[in-house]
């Protein structure tokens, strides 16, 4: 995942909020004034303008999306009442990631409902959905594919049958469906370490929701919006303005015509006003003292030099022959300042374009020779600058990358 890092800055936006009781909500503002205490108020204006962007753009772009899903018009205090609800609820991310799977299985119903004037059997599907997302023996690949198409049978009986289908047949559709989805869920939920009994919590909350085709879908875009929301949060490292947030999205709903110039105008502004608020976060600017610090003690180190850019580099080992062309090779190791390794060739041979998308890497690929390793400390503004990389990379960190010039590809 790492070597992904160097090539390109992709921001991937997983994020998930959180859902339950206003009482925690309370405690966890409480808590996030007490750590975030020391923005300052050229960091809280960038976040208010942040805000007020993501609040327009999200709202613009839900808009258009209910006016077609709903193919009419739709109640837009409804819509901001349920996402406000929301915002002002926690219990956790598995909790609503599991929502999201409820609300899905309850569209499913719903739509079995209305084309065979009954329900499926919701205690069954559950009890299988929960035995399977939960056992310590999940069912084999093979089972689960004999299992789907046992599922898709039994709709077919019924879709056949009509309102004539009979009891046992649509229990036994309910059972495997919920046996099918868990299994599905559970190899999904193993790859981003979920908590499955919360998980569970939120499927049975999500499908236990009465609501018409209006309300499902007022509920599915409170969770995508809310969801987007805590995902900028948490890029800018800092709380963002969620009154300014809803006053602009609900502006955005009302946005009937949609102007293709005037949404990217807006759209364009997102990345360098996140970067600017990271960059002003509490981490952005202790990570850019941290940087500063590093750099300054390093000056002092006579075996490192300075390019004219500000990169600090030790030569370990020179190399022979001419500067490195893109026909080479290299292994790198990428650290943070306190040495933790954040990503790394693996000892892979990896081709010498690699260092194309970090400035600094760039740059000290050019003072070496096949053969030579070196270790480069790079400034911020030559790495990724203020905008956190996942979870990998914070906001303004000076970074250190041990380089070696293998070999020529040719």
């Amino acid at each position: 995942m790492m070597k992904r890092l160097l090539c390109s800055v992709v921001m991937i936006l997983v994020a998930f909020t959180a859902f339950g009781h206003t009482t925690q909500q309370i405690t966890h503002d409480e808590n996030q004034n007490t750590e975030y205490q020391s923005i300052s108020p050229e960091a809280t204006r960038a976040a208010d303008s942040l805000s007020i962007i993501l609040g327009n753009v999200n709202g613009i772009v839900l808009g258009q999306q209910l006016r077609s899903i709903l193919d009419a018009d739709f109640d837009i205090a409804q819509v901001t009442k349920t996402i406000n609800q929301m915002f002002n609820c926690q219990e956790g991310k598995d909790f609503i990631t599991g929502m999201q799977f409820g609300l899905m299985v309850a569209q499913i119903n719903q739509e079995f409902r209305n084309n065979h004037g009954c329900n499926l059997n919701k205690q069954l599907l559950l009890e299988h959905l929960k035995a399977e997302l939960l056992t310590e023996n999940p069912i084999d690949d093979h089972t689960a594919y004999a299992m789907e198409v046992k599922m898709n049978d039994f709709w077919e009986q019924i879709n056949s049958n009509g309102e004539d289908s009979s009891d046992t047949l649509i229990d036994s559709l309910s059972s495997t469906m919920g046996a099918v989805n868990g299994s599905k869920m559970r190899n999904y939920l193993r790859m981003i370490d979920s908590d499955f009994e919360q998980i569970f919590k939120g499927i049975e909350y999500g499908f236990e929701q009465e609501v018409d085709n209006i309300s499902l879908v007022c509920e599915q875009a409170g969770i995508q919006i809310v969801q987007s929301f805590d995902s900028f949060q948490g890029q800018a490292r800092m709380p963002l303005n969620k009154g300014l947030f809803m006053e602009h999205l609900t502006r955005g709903l009302c946005v009937e015509t949609f102007d293709e110039e005037e949404y990217l105008t807006l759209y364009e502004k997102i990345d360098p006003l996140i970067e600017r608020v990271a960059g002003l976060s509490p981490d952005g600017i202790a990570n850019k003292k941290a940087g500063e610090a590093y750099m300054e003690q390093l000056r002092k180190d006579k075996s490192f030099k300075f390019t004219k850019s500000g990169l600090a580099y030790k030569m370990l080992k020179e190399g022979k022959g001419k500067i490195s062309t893109e026909d080479d090779v290299v292994n790198y190791v990428g650290k943070h300042l306190d040495g933790t390794v954040f990503d790394s060739s693996d000892g892979e041979h990896m081709p010498l374009t690699i260092g194309i998308g970090i400035e600094g890497v760039s740059e000290m690929l050019q003072l070496m020779k096949p053969g030579g390793k070196a270790i480069v400390v790079i400034p911020s503004n030559m790495a990724y600058g203020a905008i956190p990389i996942n979870d990998a990379i914070g906001p303004n960190e000076t970074l250190i990358f041990e380089i070696e010039i293998i070999d020529s590809l040719k």
